[in-house]
Parts: structure tokens; C-alpha cells; sequence
């Protein structure tokens, strides 16, 4: 099949939880398809062409105020059609929600089968910013906004041929949506012969882009309720991920172990130092890439229950799960002092990514979707 890719950013460089799945995507369905991807965001098309093996344009998307969850001007919902007939596109693969309400979905449904991967819940994460929201306002506008968009989403997946999750809690979410809609579960992986496992180390580690508003707010919660904590005499705390914004940077110039490291190209050595890895998710949705790499890398983690959501964990066996800032102190503190504990949990984490989480075996729903839709052709 010629299968035009339409993406809400460019992924290249893969250097954000998005942009990897994104990557991983793109790799597994040109084994079989010829791809063209459309990005809607400006960037270095070339690059990202011979990074990926395939065709890449761009087509900027251009916004427009209004009452909508989700709104572009008329003359980017035009480029991506235009660019599915000038491809010869027999279908359209939809990152996200964005991608698909770009490209009108809610509205009519185009004569070519559209799938929306990685779409359709984000609801869930507007929903959860306006429970933490700090006032009364922000929290009665962050409840309209996650109306709006579960409203848009509910369409969405209505008009989808189908829609590709990330967890079975997602595909219970989406049916519940849009009963009869055909959804397709394809986990986030990691690449676990690119990580080696390493002992634990010296330092608490998180891993993630700060500018995403769950992963900072992630830190900010962790630096001021549970930092405080932890045993004066504790480790550092390392921070990898660009753009921390003025309150953590505040919060960190205020208690010196707590280390911004900024963008860190190889995290490797940065992960050897880790004794335990931190995800004190209480935001977001899907599932936590920074969490599957962390384990491929033979660390410990504790995790808040959000962090670690839609993943096959055993809590106590791959993970530690804690919720309030107390039990995040004492479980962090707790393995900080048993090695022996933090080693057990880091191979048990280890061993569930190389058995469950291959990008190669997360990915493959994705080929038998596509069969099917190839097959039913002019059926639809």
C-alpha cells in the first residue's frame, strides 16, 4: 500500500517520547508499504528524509483562534489531501488528534481509510491538568477545554477506520467512546539491544522533556514535596531534559542537589549513575517511553500509579509504586540503602522490556491492520 504519514511535528531528530514512537512507526510500516510523510511542522525535511528511508514534506500548520479543540485554517486541511492525491496515498496514518482534526476527520470522511495512531484519549490528560489546576478558574476552564476535546475525539474515532492505542486501557476508553469503532492496541516499546544494564550508582535520575507540561510539573511536585524528605545527607538528583522553565530552575537554585543536566545527546553515562529512577507522573497519559528505557537499562524505579499506567507491571517484582510524597521519600530512600533490593528490581524491569516491550513485537499489530484494510480495498 502507499501509505501517506501525517504527523502534527517532524520526527528528527528522535529525541522526545513522541518523536520515537514516531520513528519506530514509520520503520515498521515501510518494511511493507511505501510511505510518504507529511509533517506539520517546519523543520529539516531532508535530514529527516534520509533518516528515515522515505519521502518527507512539510506543510506548517497554520492555526486559527476559535471555539474549537482543535482549529486550522482551510489551507492546511487542503495540503494534506493535496498531498494524499499527488502520493497516490490507498490510505492515511493520523499521529494523534491533532494530525486528525488537521485533516477534518470529524467532519467528513475521506474516499481512503484514515487510521489516527496515538490519538483519541488526550482528553484524559486535559482532564487530569484541571484536577492539579491552582484556581478555581483554571480548573473550570481546563474541564471545558477536556470537554471540547473528548467531544472532538468522540467523533473522531466514529469516522476512523481505526484507531491504534497505546494500552488496553486505552482501547477500553476509545470503545467506550465510540462503541462498533475498531481499535488496534500497538504499545510504546523500547530498543533494549541499544541500552546496557548497569549496577546501581550514586544518584536519584529523571529522564524526560520538561517542555511537556506533565513532565515539569512531575519535577516541580517532586522538588518541593518530596526532596525535602529525603535524607539531607542523599544523593544528587539528576535532571535530563531542556527547557525546566523558571519555577524548577528556581526550585533547584534553592536546594543545590537537585541538578539540571539540559538536553543530554547520550544518556548513558547518565543512567550508569543512577541508583534509582524516578516518575513522578501525575499528569499525561499513555505510556511512559522514560519508563521502558529506565528499565532497559537495569534500573529501579518508582513510579507514581499515572507513571506507570498501561504498563504489564508487577508493583514490588518491576516496579515500586507510591502516590504521596511520603511514600515516594521512603521508597526512593528505602532503595537507596538496599542496593541489594535495587538490583533485583532493575533486573526484574530488564527482563520485562526484552520479554514484552521489543518495538519490533509492540509494533506488529500495526502490519495486520494494515493487511486487513489492504484487502478490503474498495470494500469500505
Amino acid at each position: 500500500m502507499r501509505i501517506l504519514v501525517v504527523t502534527p511535528i517532524l520526527p528528527y531528530p528522535a529525541d522526545s517520547g513522541t518523536r520515537i514512537r514516531l520513528a519506530h512507526v514509520v520503520a515498521t510500516l515501510r518494511r511493507r508499504h511505501e510511505l510518504t510523510l507529511l509533517s506539520l511542522e517546519a523543520g529539516d525535511a531532508d535530514a529527516a528524509s534520509r533518516a528515515l528511508g522515505i519521502a518527507v514534506r512539510e506543510a506548517p500548520a497554520q492555526t486559527r483562534r476559535g471555539l474549537a479543540a482543535v482549529s486550522v485554517t482551510p489551507e492546511t486541511t487542503a495540503a494534506i489531501w493535496r498531498a494524499a492525491r499527488e502520493t497516490g496515498a490507498d490510505a492515511v496514518h493520523l499521529q494523534g488528534t491533532f494530525a486528525a482534526a488537521a485533516a477534518r476527520l470529524h467532519r467528513a470522511r475521506p474516499a481512503v481509510p484514515a487510521v489516527i495512531d496515538d490519538g483519541c484519549v488526550y482528553h484524559l490528560s486535559y482532564a487530569r491538568a484541571a484536577r492539579l489546576a491552582p484556581t478555581t478558574r483554571d480548573a473550570l476552564r481546563g474541564r471545558l477545554r477536556a470537554w471540547r476535546v473528548r467531544r472532538l475525539e468522540t467523533t473522531l474515532a466514529r469516522r476512523a477506520d481505526a484507531v491504534v492505542v497505546v494500552s488496553a486501557d486505552e482501547a477500553r476508553l476509545v470503545r467506550d467512546m465510540a462503541p462498533g469503532c475498531r481499535v488496534a492496541v500497538a504499545p510504546n516499546g523500547v530498543d533494549a539491544g541499544a541500552v546496557k544494564p548497569t549496577p546501581p550508582g550514586d544518584a536519584v535520575l529523571f529522564v524526560g522533556l520538561l517542555s511537556y507540561a506533565p513532565n515539569r510539573d512531575a519535577m516541580e511536585w517532586f522538588a518541593r514535596e518530596v526532596l525535602p524528605r529525603l535524607p539531607a545527607e542523599g544523593p544528587e538528583i539528576l535532571v535530563a531534559g531542556r527547557e525546566p522553565g523558571p519555577v524548577l530552575e528556581a526550585l533547584a537554585a534553592r536546594q543545590p542537589r537537585l541538578r539540571l543536566r539540559g538536553f543530554v545527546p547520550d544518556l548513558a553515562p547518565v543512567y550508569a549513575r543512577a541508583a534509582v529512577f524516578v516518575n513522578p507522573m501525575r499528569g499525561g497519559g499513555g505510556t511512559r517511553l522514560k519508563m521502558l528505557e529506565a528499565m532497559a537499562a537495569g534500573k529501579a524505579v518508582v513510579s507514581t500509579t499515572i507513571g506507570a499506567e498501561g504498563l504489564a507491571l508487577t508493583p514490588g517484582r518491576d516496579v515500586v509504586i507510591a502516590d504521596t510524597p511520603e511514600a515516594f521519600a521512603t521508597a526512593v530512600s528505602a532503595l537507596l540503602v538496599d542496593r541489594a533490593r535495587a538490583e533485583r528490581l532493575g533486573r526484574a524491569a530488564r527482563a520485562l522490556v526484552e520479554a514484552r516491550y521489543r518495538w519490533e513485537a509492540c509494533l506488529a499489530p500495526l502490519d495486520d491492520l494494515y493487511a486487513s484494510l489492504g484487502q478490503r480495498g474498495v470494500e469500505r
